[in-house]
């Protein structure tokens, strides 16, 4: 009955529609807002990190600025030691090389050396000099169709010189303890917003039960005094209404009364003064209970109207 209630209310209704739109919304807001925020976050710093790296290996090695990377361009002796020394600092599992054809010239896995990369986005963004990332989670494809071990970042940095393609460098991140981190803290997060959405509508749900028994208990006080309001206007009616009848019951009373002394019991006329005089006690007793009402009861009457139950009122 209190939940038909709040929702029968339209003001409560309204406030318990917009506790729960607000308490999605915050879920809402926290899957497709926070969650990827943090996630780019994580991918942004890799991909800075991925971008020092290949200038770093770029300078070490002194690739021209002006010469595209081939086979004949590397020093792929000097790379691995520069690949070696840097691996453990920043969580490296893999490094590839690519010319501007999508050849790989070089790759920590020499038996990929030598296979083009044909994909769109090697030639649609990489060669086109934009930086190209993308989180592999464990066991599913990477970007060239490789199963995976662990959580990786797979990122292509592309070296250019005027707007010209000179080849890019392929880095990929073993980013597993990151994605642990991260997913702490998302779970956290979440957990913090789904508490706080629940605590808010169950604070609402509250405060709406609480108001609905307090308008219950108003709408009850409410029709108390209306009853009350009856009762006195009843009580007054029939007062005055007694009031007016008591005396000529009383004149008939004492008349029907000496008419019966002095008549004959055998009169035609002694059982009908009786009669009236019967008639007359009835009415005084309906005077008397109309008196002493003391509470507002009806019973129903013609066509579904209701009326005063004396007997009831005046118990």
């Amino acid at each position: 009955m209190v939940k038909n209630s709040i929702f029968k209310n339209q003001f409560l209704r309204n406030i318990l529609i917009l506790s729960i739109i607000i308490a999605i919304a915050l879920i809402l807001y926290n899957t497709f807002l926070i969650t990827p925020s943090f996630t780019q976050l994580l991918i942004n710093a890799t991909e800075s990190d991925a971008v020092r790296i290949t200038r770093h290996l770029a300078s070490s090695m002194l690739i021209s600025e002006k010469t595209e990377i081939g086979k004949d361009s590397l020093n792929t002796q000097l790379l691995k030691k520069e690949i070696e020394k840097i691996k453990k600092d920043f969580e490296l599992m893999n490094f590839k090389a690519f010319s501007p054809s999508g050849e790989i010239v070089f790759s920590g896995d020499q038996n990929e050396v030598g296979e083009i990369n044909q994909k769109r986005y090697f030639h649609d963004i990489v060669a086109k000099g934009k930086v190209y990332a993308k989180v592999v989670p464990k066991d599913e494809e990477s970007l060239e169709g490789r199963k995976v071990t662990r959580d990786v970042l797979e990122t292509y940095v592309p070296l250019m010189n005027n707007g010209k393609f000179l080849g890019a460098f392929e880095i990929y991140y073993d980013i597993t303890n990151r994605k642990k981190h991260l997913d702490r803290l998302l779970w956290q997060s979440s957990t913090i917003v789904i508490i706080f959405a629940s605590a808010l509508l169950i604070t609402i749900i509250f405060i709406l039960y609480r108001e609905n028994l307090a308008m219950k208990k108003r709408r009850q006080l409410e029709e108390e005094r209306l009853q009350r309001e009856r009762l006195e206007g009843v009580i007054e009616m029939a007062g005055a209404a007694c009031h007016e009848l008591n005396q000529p019951l009383q004149t008939l009373f004492g008349y029907s009364h000496l008419l019966l002394k002095h008549l004959p019991e055998d009169s035609p006329l002694f059982g009908e003064i009786k009669e009236i005089k019967k008639s007359i006690q009835q009415l005084g007793n309906i005077t008397h209970k109309i008196m002493h009402i003391t509470r507002y009861e009806t019973k129903e009457y013609i066509e579904g109207s209701k009326i005063i139950d004396i007997d009831k009122a005046s118990l």
